[in-house]
């Protein structure tokens, strides 16, 4: 079967680059190695005829295409030659059609970069006289509003900037900024994520920028009242914060006020911190502390005992010293 050189076919035809390439091979093969091109005398043991290797080549070659024309129709030159023209003069129209768009395009975008041009600087215009009647509006009421405002807004452990004012716990921040009347949560935007802080108030940034700490973004609220955005920013583990923006001011982090409310604490710890409180009380009254009331009410019961020299005397705490959990007579 001639087909089970097909692999090797392919793989030839694949690495010279085509049907010529494998052509060129099987016939440098044929000059080099075969007698295939020899035109022999007569009586010559090698070679062929004179023009029966080109009629060898003529009859194999017809004998497949017969083969192919079995299934696909046969074409005339003629036939390929006006199929060709047809073809040439699509093309030739397409590419005409794609340079006036391509025109077309190029005007438009022309023309909308110059009604941009003209947008911008009309809206820039706009922009600063908007940016001077802020300015002036926010002179105006910055007295008023600050007296009505300031006293609701709590920097402990924190600090203020141009743009905020906060304060700290050990689990969470609060930042507190003062919007215009009439602001609420339809023109005021919060977006809060692990690593980012986000405030825009009617479509001004008033807040962009990387938190100090990663925070619990599903833990963390905001809410407006009385011109006031708080927001509350719940750490993501308890530590203390300089900043609340990365680059906005430091504060000094060694005069922040570390304390914690013994609520906060669970119940096992709570009742440890109380002993030590107790304890503590005791011994600056000079009176025992817990271990050492335990440790009286056991030598009470052994003053008493069988074969104790105290047996039948007054109880005398004053003869044992108790130091550092230890009895000493």
């Amino acid at each position: 079967m001639v087909d089970r050189f097909d692999e090797h076919f392919f793989l030839i035809a694949k690495e010279t680059g085509g049907i010529e390439g494998l052509l060129n091979s099987l016939f440098s093969f044929l000059l080099r190695r075969t007698d295939y091109y020899y035109e022999c005398d007569p009586g010559d043991k090698m070679g062929f005829p004179p023009g029966v290797a080109l009629n060898m080549l003529g009859n194999i070659f017809k004998k497949y295409q017969d083969e192919h024309y079995k299934v696909h129709k046969k074409k005339s030159a003629q036939e390929y030659k006006e199929k060709l023209e047809i073809y040439q003069k699509k093309q030739k129209e397409l590419q005409e059609k794609q340079k006036e768009q391509e025109v077309k395009v190029k005007e438009a975008q022309n023309q909308q970069q110059q009604q941009k041009q003209v947008q911008q600087n009309d809206g820039q215009v706009q922009q600063e006289v908007k940016i001077k009647q802020e300015q002036n509006q926010q002179k105006n009421e910055s007295f008023t509003h600050k007296q009505k405002i300031d006293p609701y807004i709590n920097t402990f452990n924190g600090g203020e900037t141009e743009k905020y004012s906060w304060s700290q716990s050990g689990n969470d921040v609060v930042v507190t900024m003062k919007v215009p009347e009439g602001s609420n949560k339809k023109n005021v935007k919060v977006f809060i994520t692990a690593n980012t802080l986000t405030v825009k108030v009617k479509d001004d940034v008033a807040i962009d920028g990387k938190l100090y700490d990663k925070v619990k973004s599903d833990e963390s609220v905001w809410s407006i009242e009385e011109n006031l955005l708080t927001i509350t920013l719940e750490k993501g583990q308890e530590n203390i914060w300089k900043t609340v923006i990365q680059g906005d001011q430091e504060i000094d982090a060694t005069k922040v006020e570390n304390t914690k409310p013994l609520e906060d604490f669970d119940p096992e710890t709570q009742g440890a911190i109380r002993k030590i409180m107790y304890d503590q009380q005791r011994k600056q009254q000079g009176l025992p502390t817990t271990e050492e009331e335990q440790q009286l009410e056991v030598l009470k019961k052994a003053w008493d005992a069988e074969g104790s020299p105290f047996k039948g005397q007054p109880f005398d705490p004053s003869k044992f010293n108790l130091s550092n959990g230890q009895i000493q007579f």
